[in-house]
């Protein structure tokens, strides 16, 4: 038998038992957020404020990275099964931008997490999602020199995204 964590092990101990219950409500409640803001209005498709970024924030301060990738993982796929969306281009655009998002903020928050606040944390992985789905876009459809002029209105959203995002999860950190 394998010494290594094992999912059966993990849920007949009582910590376990709590984490896998945080994994899962954190998922749950990312995914409730990604389909809340999903028919919410907006100018542009890709406008969104990206609030269950907050929950992966939140996340980081009390489950381990692998963990919090997994509530990252369970909320792109989650929603996008309902919402009709499953490997569709909007899925891939969703798919690419979480990892990288995840991943930036996993560094700023392990590495620079005393230099920058949650909303800045916030701010970093709402402009590397809105990067890696630019790249995304360019590379496989657009490739062309013209999308470039929309950079610097998509950056200023991430900004203004990632800020509300970034004030949430500290909401979130305070009050749960």
């Amino acid at each position: 038998m394998d010494e290594g964590f094992s999912l059966s092990e993990a849920i007949r101990d009582s910590v376990g038992k709590r984490r896998l219950f945080s994994i899962a409500f954190l998922s749950t409640m990312a995914i409730a957020l990604s389909i809340i803001e999903s028919v919410v209005p907006r100018p542009l498709p890709w406008m969104r404020f990206g609030l269950a970024n907050a929950v992966t924030l939140y996340a980081f301060a009390f489950l381990s990275p692998k963990e919090v990738l997994l509530v990252v993982l369970s909320r792109v796929f989650a929603t996008s099964l309902l919402l009709g969306t499953f490997l569709s281009i909007s899925f891939l655009l969703g798919f690419g931008g979480a990892l990288t998002s995840f991943a930036v903020m996993l560094v700023f928050y392990k590495w620079f997490g005393k230099v920058f606040s949650l909303v800045g944390i916030s701010v970093a992985g709402a402009l590397a999602s809105n990067f890696a789905q630019f790249w995304i876009v360019n590379a496989l459809f657009i490739d062309s020199r013209v999308s470039f002029y929309f950079l610097p209105f998509i950056f200023l959203f991430a900004l203004a995204g990632g800020t509300v995002s970034g004030f949430f999860s500290r909401f979130l950190v305070e009050s749960l």
